[in-house]
């Protein structure tokens, strides 16, 4: 654990009150004098979070971790306490550091002083409890000041860390990374688990477009969060951001050895295959610059470290309210395509409201008829005459559309609601040299911050809001994401949150009178707060291969429902394939936590038929109207989806949902202890389809079809 403890072996620890509510304690704007020597103070048991210090360093310690910062070389350590009895896992030897827009870069172990001074260190209480701030300077002469700000609380297995940039003068910067390790300019630099092989690491993708998968095979990179965790014990990290104003933050990994990761970044700034990005991350300037705030925590079950992580970010950024229960209905793409009309519509319509409603389909929130793209191709007239329709069926209509996109390549049109003062082609997404960004998924990206593309959202919205639509899926988010020329924002991060912004507002059930609920497509997974549902894979049918895709995004993707997003959307359903791929579909859908639409012909016969089958199993159906997402049991898997996944709830029932991606017959052993049961006693087994009862202890046994899936409940004996 390098200095962490030798230095904590040696230092008297002092009490720091916590309870005081501060911001960020940024001291002098010149090096402070060195701080004199200190008498020995007596530690006061009744505060948590003590405090230590001498000439060279500075040390702080909870309940929890240990963090002690070396003032001679500007490099901090962090060891976990209590997180495991076999490992004292650690990260050593961090830094930071910023490439400036002259090309130069300044990393705070390069400079020649480092300083904490008395004023730099004060209570902290905020969304997260009590702590202390402390705040180190890094000074080099003809050098921007660093400032690194660490928050640390007395019950939390986190620490906060953020950098800032400060210059008299103007600077810029496109890449700022507040954590660093290299384990080759620092020996015994990195994450350190101390336990296991090779850690794994896990890769997130930063939107879920192109039919992108997580990956747990040692990635390289992620985007926006990670974990280095050793699956077997289920020890890890969790590193990410929890700012997303600004920039997009990448987190790149290297050096992997048993127990340890040597080279870590995490960074704001980054851009890669999976942003879509053709430009530079935008340049942020000013006399401060300050990084996303990075999480860094250390678990005893990586699955922990997610969902609090997810936590966090909702703490600081709230879930988009949201009242009503989980979105059932159906979707018109798959079933229709580009061949969406209101007469076959008309009759999804009515097949719901006679056979399927009547049979269980359906939450409190109602039941949603969506339109999907090439909704257009119906006369306002008519639209409006379809969403009475629904309405008067007992159901809530939806609509799509792709709010930072631009369809064709007239850019010469007027965009509407502009009132003739912008074409499409002053709204289009620009590079430095005024040419529009290339096509995206074959439609032109749009400035999300540009007013013209702002009063199109308005517009559309009002439109959307006087037909009495209720739903809103909005597509190809990503777009709008992109760095470029903005009008009026400095990334496209930036720019993303003003699009999303005003359309939320367009939306706020205060001023249009009702609820509407906000469904993402293909979105960025940050920022959040923009929407009720976001969907975690790419588009899925119903083939075993779409479940597994599907099932992958949940296996690394679980802990964003009611975190990030009231809900994940796994894509819609689809009946036309095999009837254990049917089943697997469904139970694929209402593990996920989940927006359950159906997506087939509701008009044809056959299906009709399938579909009464399919979506009216009442203890199905009552798992998917519960609205939480299962968790995987293991998180080995790779690029593919664990087979595995499982939920406890409160009374001692637990659920096991276990699936077969292959074509061939196979029998799954789970080993109860390990999936989170007792070990000591037995349990009554129910398979929710079929209603088919048992017993197991110790081990579950099941025999499995080709790609067929059972969803089990167990309960103590």
């Amino acid at each position: 654990m390098n200095g962490i403890t030798r230095a904590f072996a040696l230092a008297t620890l002092t009490p720091v009150v916590a309870g005081a509510t501060t911001g960020c304690a940024f001291a002098q704007e010149r090096p402070a004098p060195e701080p004199a020597a200190q008498p020995t103070p007596v530690p006061h048991p009744a505060h948590p979070v003590k405090v230590s210090r001498d000439r060279k360093a500075i040390h702080v310690t909870t309940p929890l971790l240990q963090v002690n910062w070396d003032l001679t070389t500007g490099r901090w350590d962090c060891g976990w306490r209590a997180v495991s009895l076999a490992a004292h896992p650690s990260l050593d030897g961090a830094y930071c550091t910023a490439r400036l827009s002259d090309g130069s870069e300044i990393d705070s172990t390069s400079y020649s002083r480092h300083d904490c001074a008395g004023t730099d260190v004060t209570p902290l209480h905020d969304l997260f409890g009590n702590g202390v701030q402390v705040v180190v300077h890094h000074w080099m002469k003809d050098k921007p000041e660093i400032r690194q700000q660490f928050q640390i609380y007395e019950s939390q297995p986190f620490v906060l860390t953020q950098m800032e940039i400060v210059s008299p003068n103007p600077i810029a910067s496109n890449e700022i990374a507040p954590l660093v390790t290299s384990a080759g300019r620092s020996r015994g630099s990195g994450i350190h688990l101390q336990t296991g092989d090779k850690p794994r690491t896990l890769f997130v993708p930063f939107d879920n477009d192109a039919w992108v998968r997580y990956n747990s095979d040692y990635a390289s990179d992620s985007y926006e969060v990670s974990a280095v965790y050793d699956n077997a014990s289920r020890l890890g990290f969790v590193i990410g951001s929890v700012d997303h104003d600004v920039w997009k933050t990448r987190i790149t990994q290297s050096g992997m050895e048993p127990g340890s990761v040597g080279d870590l970044r995490a960074y704001g700034g980054g851009t890669g295959t999976w942003t879509h990005d053709s430009q530079p991350h935008g340049m942020v300037s000013g006399t401060s610059i300050t990084s996303p705030r990075i999480f860094i925590g250390c678990f005893s079950d990586w699955r922990d470290g997610l969902e609090n992580f997810g936590r966090v970010n909702a703490r600081l950024t709230p879930l988009l309210p949201w009242t009503g229960g989980v979105p059932f209905g159906w979707n018109s793409w798959t079933a229709f395509g580009t061949h969406v009309d209101d007469t076959r519509c008309l009759a999804v319509s009515d097949f719901i409201r006679d056979h399927l409603q009547p049979a269980g389909f359906g939450s409190p929130g109602a039941v949603y008829v969506n339109l999907d793209s090439y909704w257009d191709n119906i006369p306002e007239d008519r639209l409006r005459a379809l969403v009475r329709h629904i309405h008067a069926n007992g159901q809530k209509a939806g609509i799509y559309w792709s709010p930072f996109t631009a369809w064709g390549d007239n850019m010469t049109r007027t965009v509407e609601g502009t009132g003739g003062r912008y074409t499409y082609g002053d709204i289009l997404l620009k590079d430095a040299s005024g040419r529009p960004l290339p096509k995206l998924d074959g439609g032109w990206p749009i400035d999300p911050s540009h007013p013209g593309a702002l009063q199109r959202i308005d517009w559309q919205m009002d439109r959307f809001v006087r037909w009495g639509f209720d739903f809103v899926k909005l597509d190809f988010l990503s777009h709008g994401s992109l760095e470029g020329a903005h009008a009026a924002a400095p990334t496209g991060i930036a720019a993303y949150n003003l699009g999303m912004k005003r359309i939320v507002q367009d939306l706020d059930p205060k001023k249009i009178g009702r609820p509407f609920f906000i469904s993402l497509s293909i979105a960025p997974l940050f920022p959040s707060g923009y929407g009720h549902s976001r969907r975690i894979s790419c588009d899925a049918a119903g083939s075993i291969k779409d479940s597994e895709y599907v099932l992958n995004s949940l296996t690394y993707g679980w802990w964003i429902n009611d975190t990030l997003y009231r809900f994940n959307d796994p894509d819609m359903i689809a009946l036309s394939a095999s009837d254990a791929e049917a089943r697997t579909r469904v139970n694929s859908v209402v593990i996920a936590g989940t927006v359950l639409l159906d997506s087939d012909d509701l008009g044809n016969p056959a299906i009709q038929r399938r579909a009464e089958t399919f979506l009216t199993n009442p203890a199905i159906l009552a798992i998917a109207r519960e609205g939480r997402a299962f968790r995987p049991l293991e998180g080995d898997t790779g690029a593919h989806a664990a087979d595995v996944f499982v939920r406890q709830d409160t009374g001692g029932r637990f659920l096991i949902a276990v699936f077969n991606f292959g074509n061939n017959t196979v029998s799954r052993n789970i080993d109860l202890a390990r999936a989170g049961l007792r070990s000591d006693i037995g349990y009554k087994t129910r398979d929710l389809w079929t209603g088919r009862e048992g017993v197991a202890s110790l081990v579950l046994t099941l025999d499995l079809g080709p790609r067929e899936s059972e969803i089990v409940e167990l309960t103590a004996s």
